[in-house]
């Protein structure tokens, strides 16, 4: 153990916020490339994350601009979805507490700056 510990309470909460829905025009996806082949929501889901979101390559592709429109294929793609409409916010119902012990560490500013040996359960 180093000369000097230190031990801090940590809270957490959890904020939730969505972007405005966006209409899926699956018949149109099923004649884009690659074309969409599922029946599920869950296919659906896959397809869009492995293939649309954030995807330059799939809003640009000239086929998919002509089938599911321009406008279109880049709101799918969410490249510049708005996650602004709050949904939920633990704040009002309470918080996840836990302590940890360690140092005082500039370099973990993931942690808060806080260089953590242990800590206790939530």
């Amino acid at each position: 153990m180093s000369e000097k510990i230190y031990v801090r309470k940590v809270e957490t909460w959890t904020i939730s916020s969505a972007s405005e829905p966006i209409e899926v025009n699956v018949e149109g996806l099923r004649k884009c490339e690659p074309p969409y082949e599922g029946e599920s929501h869950d296919e659906l889901i896959d397809y869009l994350t492995e293939n649309v979101w954030g995807n330059y390559e799939w809003y640009d592709n000239e086929t998919n601009i002509e089938v599911y429109g321009e406008d279109e294929a880049f709101a799918l793609s969410m490249e510049e979805a708005y996650v602004e409409n709050e949904f939920f916010d633990s704040r009002t119902k309470g918080e996840d507490v836990n302590i940890q012990v360690g140092v005082p560490n500039e370099e973990w500013t993931r942690y808060g700056g806080f260089e953590t040996f242990a800590s206790s359960e939530y």
